[in-house]
């Protein structure tokens, strides 16, 4: 990198003493390396927020809320005997605590682990979803209904000859809820096809509850075909966490003089606390 005291104060400013930074003796390289990797947390999570709905950068609140799911509250350490120990978290630490990069990493984990075991499920078994466009959680809630109202209408022998009234008016109904699904109409002729559909999104309004407390609306994402785009978004956030931690030893001194603090992910994402030009 050519110059990398003069790229440091384009990024954090013609204020940002970056004679202090020098004097560390640390890489001043490997400090701007660093700072965009938090760049990178960054837009990850503005378009995340934005196209998305929901915010990685996890308050305490939120954080304490979601210490309900194991995966997150359970932490393994190693005792000076190699004996590995199982530690809760939520016996640890207060509501108000600051969220740290390790906590964070642990959220990003579980939520990247679920979201992309959705988006396996969707390739595999459902690639060209019916509903999806018009996907809500109050719609999905009343497949169940509608599709046994059909069933129930259709008599042996003769199908919907003396039913095809009440048919119709079930049909008028799930074409209210869905009025840019054309495939998944008239309802009688996809039943069966609705019928494994709804399976799938009961399976993501589960999601949507495992990780309420961070605002996750999984129809939305369908609904705007954003699933890929959340999943990448997720994966360059935690590479971004990653490669923050893993370099960060040989650069301590300049990213606390940056005002990044490990123990407090507020530093990361907030220009407020530590300004960062893009």
């Amino acid at each position: 990198m050519r110059e990398p005291k003069r790229v440091l104060q384009k990024i954090l400013g013609p204020g940002c003493g970056a004679d202090a930074f020098e004097a560390t003796g640390e890489p001043l390289e490997l400090v701007v390396e660093l700072l965009r990797e938090t760049l990178k947390c960054r837009k990850a999570r503005q378009w995340l927020l934005e196209s998305a709905g929901f915010d990685i950068a996890v308050s305490p609140r939120t954080f304490h809320r979601l210490l309900d799911l194991r995966e997150i509250d359970c932490v393994e350490t190693t005792t000076r005997d190699l004996d590995v120990k199982v530690e809760s978290l939520r016996e640890s630490r207060r509501p108000d605590d600051p969220v740290s990069i390790g906590n964070l990493n642990s959220v990003l984990r579980e939520l990247y682990r679920d979201l992309q075991r959705t988006r396996e499920t969707m390739a595999r078994d459902f690639p060209n979803l019916l509903l999806k466009r018009d996907v809500t959680a109050d719609a999905v809630a009343k497949i169940p209904g509608w599709v046994a109202g059909v069933r129930r209408a259709r008599w042996n022998g003769v199908g919907y000859l003396f039913t095809g009234w009440r048919v119709r008016g079930i049909e008028n109904e799930f074409r209210a809820a869905f009025p840019n699904s054309d495939r998944a109409h008239p309802l009688r002729a996809k039943l069966a096809e609705v019928e494994r559909e709804a399976g799938f999104y009961r399976s993501c309004g589960e999601t949507n509850g495992k990780w309420a407390a961070l605002g996750l609306d999984l129809f939305r994402i369908l609904r705007t075909d954003a699933l890929n785009n959340v999943c990448e978004n997720l994966e360059e956030a935690g590479n971004a966490l990653w490669n923050l931690v893993y370099n960060s030893p040989r650069a301590r001194a300049s990213l606390e003089l940056a005002g990044i603090r490990f123990d407090d992910t507020s530093t990361l994402f907030e220009n407020g606390r530590v300004a960062i030009n893009g």
